[in-house]
């Protein structure tokens, strides 16, 4: 599957990496969920990540599974080759929320995405955000995931379980420097 330029799908609902982002994102990845096995295939407009684990035993290599950075949950969601028939199929932009990029297209006035941008939550789901309300100007993917997992860092090194208050500490910036 060595795509080696990128595509996009649905005027970027769905953006499929060529080999450059492909090492890029698959290396924030790794950093991510400490391991240097992820290949990450593609994304969407949500800001959700498709990839492979390469050496999980008991796991098939083709297996994709989707990383959704505002709630932080991870999945498996379907094979490789299932993926690439929903793209040849042209069917991809619904699996990914199509519908919801369209209404998120006119109600912002873009007229579609750009490679490695998404349209987040306004504010992380994990955090209190709503998936109803999000970013009126696109963002880079890879800002986006970054962004979440220091947040994410943080709320784990503040020890806040589910259900906790945000303490304000965690938007205090000289406290992490």
């Amino acid at each position: 599957m060595g795509n080696q330029q990128d595509e996009v799908y649905g005027r970027g609902a769905f953006q499929l990496y060529g080999s450059e982002l492909q090492v890029k994102i698959s290396d924030l990845l790794a950093d991510v969920f400490g391991r240097d096995d992820i290949t990450c295939w593609a994304g969407d407009w949500r800001g959700i990540l498709y990839f492979t684990l390469d050496d999980e035993e008991g796991v098939d290599p083709q297996q994709i599974f989707g990383f959704d950075p505002s709630t932080g949950d991870s999945g498996e969601l379907a094979t490789l080759p299932e993926l690439m028939a929903a793209i040849d199929r042209g069917d991809i932009t619904d699996a990914v929320d199509g519908a919801g990029f369209a209404r998120w297209l006119a109600d912002t006035g873009n007229t579609g995405l750009e490679v490695a941008t998404c349209a987040p939550t306004v504010e992380l789901e994990f955090i209190g955000g709503s998936p109803d309300e999000r970013v009126t100007e696109p963002r880079d993917v890879v800002t986006h995931v970054a962004l979440a997992a220091v947040i994410m860092g943080r709320l784990q090194a503040l020890d806040v379980q589910p259900g906790d208050p945000i303490p304000d500490e965690l938007f205090d910036q000289s406290r992490w420097e």
